[in-house]
């Protein structure tokens, strides 16, 4: 099992690398109490089970457990327990994505969820004929400082926002953006809401309750994400074409998170860079 780590976003993530460890090696995997009744309340298909209280486990980290879970001719057939520690490289995309159908059924969203989510892009589409919808997740807050410190880096800005919608815009007619974001003040007004009827504010400004808004990204046809594991899973579960910053923190740094060479070369080609400037 996984040691949880961060929010929704982060746990996701955590799941589908002890799920696709568990389908690699034949091994059992489990889920942190606390962790697993976060994801069930959103999924609650999801089939590893809550890790029994009474066992010991060893701790490991990311990079001991294939050699740890891997069972070599002629080894005891004694039950040994691990517990990974430490947060994954590339945000084990190498590791879950070749079971991306898998994991897509894995976090298949509650019918009240998927129910509001088709009600709110019913409602979104008014009377337009056709729409292609697109989920753009703005993650911003607690990122901007965290951001700077760390990688001496800034958020995506407008010039980002305008490039992305110009692509859409260009290659679909019908392109109606669903955007969520913990900052929808900001968002609205850089993208100019309010003076263009294809840009939809979406987000339910609860962060608290982070299962309506990716249930909402997930259902549309195609993405843009900014940074973040959030919009990531919230795109990564859409499908469609996915534009992402070509040299923004999540994807280009591969001690924390996924760059994009390693989500293309895990076979997800859907992910397209977009220049911020």
């Amino acid at each position: 099992m996984y040691h949880p780590i961060g929010r929704l976003g982060n746990l996701m993530g955590l799941y589908a690398i002890v799920y696709s460890f568990s389908r690699m090696y034949g091994t059992t995997g489990y889920v942190e109490s606390h962790m697993w009744s976060t994801l069930h309340k959103y999924f609650p298909d999801i089939s590893l089970q809550s890790a029994p209280n009474d066992t010991k486990w060893k701790d490991i980290t990311y990079q001991q457990a294939p050699s740890k879970l891997e069972c070599q001719p002629g080894e005891g057939t004694e039950s040994r327990f691990y517990r990974i520690t430490n947060y994954p490289d590339r945000n084990g995309i190498d590791v879950f994505h070749p079971f991306y159908d898998e994991i897509r059924r894995e976090f298949r969203f509650s019918d009240a969820l998927q129910k509001q989510a088709q009600e709110f892009l019913w409602h979104a589409r008014g009377n337009r004929s056709s729409v292609t919808y697109i989920g753009f997740h703005v993650r911003r807050t607690d990122y901007q400082a965290y951001i700077k410190k760390q990688y001496n880096s800034t958020l995506p800005d407008d010039l980002y926002f305008n490039k992305t919608l110009t692509y859409y815009r260009q290659r679909f007619s019908d392109a109606l953006f669903i955007v969520c974001s913990d900052d929808l003040n900001y968002v609205a007004k850089q993208m100019n809401a309010k003076q263009n009827d294809d840009i939809v504010i979406a987000g339910n400004r609860n962060i608290g309750d982070p299962g309506r808004d990716m249930a909402l990204l997930s259902a549309c046809n195609h993405s843009v994400v900014t940074v973040g594991t959030y919009g990531f899973w919230g795109a990564y579960l859409a499908g469609g074409t996915v534009l992402v910053p070509e040299r923004q923190t999540h994807l280009s740094r591969g001690d924390r998170h996924a760059p994009l060479l390693e989500i293309q070369l895990a076979g997800a080609t859907n992910w397209v860079p977009m220049r911020r400037r």
